[in-house]
């Protein structure tokens, strides 16, 4: 995930913009609180409005109030294309998430 947000900054910055926004919703907050807490001992979660360390670029999840579930009902009735649970970018790495997904419904 830190490559990823290394290639969106730096897109942001090649292309002039000062705002990104991300797509995370309130399931992915509390997935990423139980992994670093069960992973890393930490309890830390993803925050919904920052600044970069280098301080050029705002960073906003519009979405973290927003049920997983909601926003697919959303996506459905607007006939907005839905990408797969799984990364392009990822290839065959193990998925993490996908357990502590299972473990929250239950």
């Amino acid at each position: 995930s830190r490559m990823k947000r290394g290639i969106l900054y730096s897109t942001a910055r090649r292309e002039g913009y000062t705002v990104v926004a991300m797509a995370q919703h309130l399931d992915d907050c509390a997935e990423s609180f139980l992994m670093s807490a069960l992973h890393n001992g930490a309890l830390r979660s993803m925050k919904a409005h920052y600044m970069v360390d280098a301080n050029d670029l705002r960073v906003v999840r519009p979405l973290v109030l927003m049920r997983e579930t909601e926003a697919e009902a959303f996506a459905e009735a607007a006939a907005l294309p839905v990408v797969s649970e799984n990364c392009p970018a990822c290839f065959d790495a193990p998925k993490e998430r996908y357990p502590v997904k299972c473990l929250l419904a239950t």
